[in-house]
């Protein structure tokens, strides 16, 4: 229904129909309570100009037009105005635009006749000149590139699919990164370590750690319950290194032999680094040693460790620090001659796990991303290096020259530096290199090394 009080635009239908529509008008503005609906008119002007009365029909407040043919006869642009006409009064309403839209013309026509002979014979003439191979080619030609199209899309929807598990991936790592699923730190006091070194180990030798003692052989046989043997191998490093497989338990049936309640060491787990290493205060040298750690959290109870081997072996012991001796250091102004240190192993290859060394040695992906300076022997400036490595044999930086030190060398600093580098991959262990300005090269640092722990889900994403 149309308001007449406001501009309006109808409508009235498409040229030449005839009493299709019924358009009506809300008149009550214009009767108000003073006039009857007979004094109602319609006066419709063409796109054309001609201007005349139509035919409407009034009821209850409202006028109905139903444009006939005549009103609908040319296409354009009309107006149409609703009066009042009572007496001597006139009044009249706003005008309302009419548009009539164009139409298909009422007449009908004769067909066309059919096509003369001669066209008949031009279009037969010029498919004889085709050439079918040609046509052949390029059909195939088009199959072709649809194929080509075809793979190109499937292309398409494939690394839409990598992108997406990508994104998936990488919103994965920063989330993990700022609620990681496990922090831990090295050292820690929440569990005991130790070590041995061995300089040779020769046939009968072998090492006691709490009640299982390990036996080392040329040939391996059926060991009693809390015994094991281990096959020596052609190097001490293999042979070492085999050890430390038979403390986690690894099946290695070409190698170990387990006895009953043996597999794997209840006490400990072990890992075999080269580097040079600490416990606490002590400096292990560079050379073939077990880097051990108990399994159980806040224990007191003793733990054996013996050997008959040839070995140093340093005790299990609460530690809350690690010592690098900033052996690097030598006589010169202002440290002009000092170099970094060697390579000192911080978390051995392998012993970065998910839940701890008392759970099932799931490797993880890390990223260390807290030092702490427990304490220095002097105020130099001292520099760190990052390596890591999943062989001991090939290092790789990954991060260098990170400033550590205070204005102080008192006890109990706890300085933490915090930390931006890329992830290290599973298995791969941790190692630092250190050097100062200064001279002595017995001076230290003492620290401590805060990591995050990633999920399996998390540890494939090569571009970390």
């Amino acid at each position: 229904m149309i308001d007449l009080t406001k501009a309006s635009t109808v409508h009235i239908g498409r040229r030449g129909e005839h009493h299709f529509r019924n358009i009506e008008f809300d008149v009550a503005s214009l009767l108000g309570d003073d006039y009857p609906g007979a004094a109602l008119s319609a006066i419709y002007k063409r796109p054309d100009g001609t201007a005349y009365p139509v035919v409407t029909n009034y009821a209850d407040s409202v006028l109905t037009w139903s444009p006939s043919a005549t009103d609908t006869e040319i296409v354009g642009v009309g107006q149409l105005e609703i009066r009042v006409v009572f007496g001597d009064v006139v009044g009249k309403s706003v005008k309302v635009l009419t548009i009539v839209e164009e139409a298909l013309v009422d007449e009908i026509v004769t067909p066309p006749e059919p096509p003369a002979q001669e066209w008949l014979n031009q279009v037969l003439s010029a498919l004889a000149e085709l050439d079918i191979d040609e046509l052949n080619n390029l059909l195939n030609l088009t199959y072709n590139l649809l194929n080509d199209n075809y793979a190109l899309l499937n292309t398409t929807h494939s690394l839409l699919d990598e992108t997406g598990d990508t994104l998936y991936m990488r919103t994965g790592i920063l989330l993990n990164h700022l609620h990681p699923i496990e922090t831990a730190t090295a050292p820690d006091m929440i569990s005991r370590r130790a070590s041995i070194t061995f300089s040779s180990i020769l046939n009968g030798n072998n090492v006691v750690i709490g009640t299982v003692t390990y036996t080392f052989v040329t040939a391996l046989g059926s060991p009693a319950a809390n015994n094991v043997q281990v096959l020596i191998q052609d190097t001490l490093r293999n042979t070492v290194k085999i050890l430390a497989k038979a403390i986690r338990g690894v099946e290695d049936e070409s190698n170990i032999a387990y006895g009953a309640g043996t597999d794997p060491n209840s006490i400990c787990t072990a890992y075999w680094t080269s580097q040079r290493f600490s416990i606490g205060s002590t400096t292990i040298d560079a050379g073939e040693s077990l880097f051990m750690l108990e399994r159980a959290e806040n224990s007191t109870s003793a733990i054996a460790l013996t050997s008959t081997a040839p070995a140093a072996i340093n005790p299990f012991a609460r530690i809350s620090f690690l010592r690098y001796l900033l052996s690097g250091n030598v006589s010169g102004s202002g440290g002009a001659n000092s170099v970094r240190g060697p390579l000192h192993t911080v978390l051995p290859i392998g012993s970065v796990v998910i839940g701890g060394q008392g759970g099932l040695l799931y490797l993880a992906t890390y990223d260390c991303h807290l030092i702490t300076l427990c304490r220095q022997s002097d105020t130099s400036e001292k520099e760190l290096d990052f390596y890591i490595s999943n062989d001991e044999e090939t290092f790789t930086r990954l991060q260098r020259s990170t400033p550590i030190g205070s204005n102080t060398s008192a006890e109990s600093l706890h300085v933490d530096i915090e930390m931006r580098q890329a992830r290290v991959p599973a298995g791969y262990g941790l190692y630092i290199c250190m050097g100062s300005d200064g001279t002595s090269s017995s001076a230290y640092c003492d620290l401590k090394f805060t990591y995050h722990l990633y999920p399996t889900s998390l540890t494939t994403d090569t571009n970390n």
